[in-house]
């Protein structure tokens, strides 16, 4: 890259966001990323902010730090997100799904809304929104999860619209089953399952993810928008 590109990450403590962050700090980006918790990345492009990203005073807060400490932002991977099993008829008090809500689909719009801003601003911009591959799959206990999920799914193809004629495209991954901390939290059991509705039947890495979000967010994909990209295909 000529002039290095600047990147915002939420999520980067542990798990994808934390892969995605080291993948794109090694490709020379600058990377911001954020979580509620402290990172233990360690690198001269990484600046790292503690925040509740459920909080739209917070983010308002922290995007306005970010533009003045940045001046601008190429590229948002929205990578924050509550994964966890439970059956919705269990799911009470209804705090249980608010936090769902409130995670998966209010601190996504909340982020999306206030980097978007940024964007703006240079006419340029690439967002990149995670979901999962659990939206197509339909596995009991996932009902809070896959229906935020899809949410944002829906959510993306429509601030594509939205954001096309400033130059900002909107895309989504849905990885996979990934060897991450809250995909063991789901059990053995959860996971050969998943496995079993693939069509390719193994767990894929931060750095399979992080290859197609390098597409989305590259030059390259300026008339890709909108779209959404399951990996491994769920049978």
């Amino acid at each position: 890259m000529s002039e290095q590109s600047v990147m915002v990450i939420t999520g980067t403590s542990r798990g994808i966001g934390k892969g995605l962050a080291e993948f794109f700090l090694n490709k020379g980006y600058i990377v911001a990323g954020c979580s509620r918790g402290a990172s233990n990345i360690s690198h001269p492009n990484y600046t790292h902010s503690e925040l509740d990203l459920t909080d739209e005073i917070q983010v308002q807060k922290w995007a306005r730090k970010l533009r003045t400490d940045l001046k601008k932002v190429d590229s948002l991977i929205c990578n924050v997100g509550l994964v966890k099993s439970a059956l919705f008829m269990t799911m009470t008090p209804g705090a249980v799904f608010d936090s769902f809500l409130k995670t998966n689909l209010s601190a996504t719009f909340f982020v999306c809304r206030e980097i978007s801003k940024i964007m703006l601003s240079n006419n340029y911009g690439r967002i990149v929104n995670i979901a999962s591959i659990l939206t197509e799959i339909h596995e009991p206990g996932t009902s809070a999860y896959s229906m935020t999920k899809s949410g944002v799914i829906e959510f993306t193809k429509c601030i594509a619209r939205e954001l096309a004629p400033n130059h900002i495209t909107c895309n989504v991954v849905s990885p996979s089953v990934v060897q991450t901390e809250a995909v063991d939290d789901l059990g053995e059991d959860w996971k050969e399952r998943a496995l079993a509705l693939q069509t390719i039947k193994r767990v894929v890495n931060f750095d399979e993810v992080a290859n197609v979000v390098s597409f989305f967010v590259s030059r390259e994909s300026s008339a890709i928008t909108g779209q959404v990209i399951n990996m491994c295909l769920v049978n």
